[in-house]
C-alpha cells in the first residue's frame, strides 16, 4: 500500500512538471544576459520590470515551496506509520495537492507577468532560446558526443569543445 501511494505521488508530480515545462523560461536571470537581451531586443525598461516582478514572485514562491515540502513530509510520514489511517492520509494528500497548486499557480502568474512585458515576437524568440539551450544541455551529457557516441571526457569528436549548431541563438 505504501509503495502504491508513493508511486501515485511521483506520477502526479511528474505530470504537473511536464505540463509546466511548455512555458518554461531560460534558467537564471536571462533578462540580464547580454546575448539574450540583444537577440530578443529587450529594452532597459523591460529588463527592470521583469527583474522586479520575478523578485516579487520569488519571495512568495519561497514560502509556498516551504509549505509544499512540509505537506510532502507529512504525507510521507502518515503513509509510513504502523497505525495507518486512510482518512488522515487522504487529508494530507489533499493538503499536498493544495500546496502544490498554490506554488504552481504563483509560478504561472509570474510567467504571465513576464509574458505581459514582452511582445509576441520577443516571447517566441525567448521560448526558442530555451528550447535551444535544452537541446544543448541534453547533448552535453558527460561522456557522450553527438548522437550518444562516447568520447574521452565528454569532448566532441576531434577533442574540442562543442559549439552551437547553425540556427542557434548566438
Amino acid at each position: 500500500m505504501k509503495q502504491t501511494i508513493v508511486t501515485v505521488l511521483m506520477i502526479v508530480m511528474s505530470v504537473a512538471a511536464a505540463a509546466a515545462a511548455d512555458l518554461d523560461l531560460p534558467r537564471g536571470k536571462w533578462w540580464e544576459n547580454e546575448r539574450v537581451v540583444a537577440r530578443i531586443g529587450l529594452t532597459e525598461e523591460q529588463q527592470s520590470a521583469i527583474g522586479a516582478l520575478v523578485y516579487e514572485h520569488a519571495i512568495r514562491m519561497i514560502d509556498l515551496n516551504a509549505a509544499l515540502k512540509k505537506a510532502e513530509l507529512e504525507l510521507a510520514d502518515l503513509a509510513g506509520r504502523d497505525d495507518f489511517s486512510p482518512t488522515a492520509l487522504r487529508k494530507a494528500f489533499n493538503g499536498f495537492q493544495d500546496a502544490r497548486r498554490r506554488l504552481e499557480s504563483e509560478r504561472f502568474e509570474m510567467l504571465l507577468a513576464v509574458r505581459g512585458n514582452l511582445t509576441a515576437a520577443q516571447w517566441t524568440q525567448l521560448l526558442e532560446i530555451r528550447r535551444f539551450l535544452d537541446r544543448q544541455r541534453e547533448s552535453r551529457r558527460p561522456g557522450e558526443g553527438p548522437a550518444g557516441r562516447r568520447t574521452p571526457q565528454g569532448q566532441a569528436p576531434g577533442g574540442g569543445a562543442r559549439q552551437p549548431v547553425d540556427g542557434g541563438w548566438q
